[in-house]
């Protein structure tokens, strides 16, 4: 994976998607709304130039774009989660015509402690509209699909290794990416972060070498796109601050990507709801250290979470084996990518813990939850893959290796 500029203008259209979400969210905190217009004029400004330099990333994202938004709006939304959840939180930001609308704590089975960035883009596409209905707030889950589809343009500078990445997200995400829930989307900013943090470490290698300022812009976004998303988001963008902190000690002024998405995150969000005391439901009934020992003496309730990992995600488990053996066999050329890696294997341990120590019926848990929250660990472990195989093709002769897409 070559350099490249970093006033690429795939960085900047998802630097600018990112503060057009994070935008319309501190208008609904002062009880106004970003139009939808904004969206869809950035996005025509990013066609005009991909058609005019022959783009073909550009061209493809923005095509992806269309198609995304399109879908949702064939039919309702029909999942109980992304009605009674995602849907219900952002018509009550629409009625209320505030952020904060369901920090009342009505109704509190759907969960009023989540994080609302799909919601309040759902509330402006009602707002913008003229009127509440099921169908057309749906296509804020694939608004918010932008910002990782330019970032991934520009970290997969070619054509192959953008449409092989693409591939890869469809194959895993596509049963849910447009259903209304938010686990794709935390999957899909969680691969990108992983690649971010090893170029961040990859870049900074070189003391004389300018800041890696366009990974980090990227890590910034994703990890304000995890923090707003879904509770899990908090889980992994806390795991990837860990992991890339050891390289501010080389670039402590890159220490912004990361304090900067906390910091808003806090502000924003995480004070209202600590404010309110809505609390998650995790946290219920009795001690978590308390339920995760007696199933950890139960052969069969251990077993059962290991089973559910294994039918889920046995090929994802097998391709994190081969990069950590192809990390691990070039580790003297490949050692930025050993923090990503860990923090792929870290989610793992950190969902067998929450299964572990859940106060649900486990079996019910495994069931309702496993393959959706397994969703981000799937893509993590195939993009850190692909990240990797890229790389190598990188070293090959001149005459064998991927070129940019065209005009880039």
């Amino acid at each position: 994976m070559r350099a490249v500029p970093e006033s690429d203008a795939y960085l900047m259209a998802g630097a600018v998607f990112t503060a057009l979400n994070l935008l319309n969210m501190l208008l609904w905190a002062a009880g106004l709304y970003l139009p939808v217009w904004a969206w869809a004029a950035v996005l025509l400004l990013c066609l005009w130039p991909a058609l005019r330099h022959q783009k073909l990333n550009g061209l493809i994202a923005v095509g992806l774009m269309v198609v995304f938004v399109t879908i949702p709006l064939l039919h309702p939304v029909t999942g109980w989660d992304a009605r009674s959840i995602w849907l219900f939180h952002a018509k009550r930001i629409y009625l209320d015509g505030t952020l904060y609308a369901q920090l009342d704590n009505y109704a509190p089975y759907t969960h009023n402690e989540y994080p609302v960035l799909v919601p309040a883009i759902a509330a402006s596409l009602a707002r913008t509209m003229g009127y509440w209905n099921e169908i057309v707030p749906r296509a804020s889950v694939a608004i918010a699909l932008a910002p990782p589809l330019f970032f991934a343009a520009y970290l997969f500078r070619s054509l192959a290794g953008y449409c092989a990445w693409v591939s890869l997200m469809l194959l895993v995400c596509w049963g849910e990416l447009l259903s209304g829930y938010m686990d794709s989307l935390v999957a899909i900013h969680f691969g990108l972060a992983l690649v971010a943090v090893a170029e961040i470490y990859r870049r900074s290698a070189d003391r004389e070498a300018p800041a890696p300022t366009g990974p980090a812009v990227v890590l910034a976004a994703s990890l304000l796109h995890l923090l707003f998303l879904k509770n899990e988001g908090s889980v992994l963008a806390g795991l990837l601050s860990l992991a890339v902190a050891p390289a501010f000690v080389r670039r402590p002024k890159l220490a912004w990507c990361v304090v900067l998405p906390w910091l808003v995150f806090a502000l924003v969000w995480k004070l209202p709801v600590s404010h309110a005391a809505i609390t998650s439901d995790l946290l219920r009934n009795g001690s978590l250290l308390e339920r995760g020992i007696k199933r950890m003496q139960s052969f069969s309730e251990f077993g059962l979470i290991l089973h559910f990992f294994r039918i889920l995600s046995q090929e994802y488990f097998a391709m994190l084996a081969v990069a950590l053996v192809i990390v691990a066999a070039g580790w003297r050329r490949l050692w930025f990518a050993i923090p990503s890696v860990l923090v792929v294997m870290g989610y793992a341990a950190v969902l067998f813990t929450v299964f572990l120590t859940t106060y649900f019926e486990l079996k019910w848990h495994l069931e309702t939850a496993a393959d959706r929250v397994l969703i981000a660990f799937d893509l993590g472990a195939a993009t850190m893959l692909l990240y990797l195989v890229m790389l190598g093709i990188g070293q090959l002769p001149g005459a064998w290796r991927l070129t940019t897409d065209s005009g880039a």
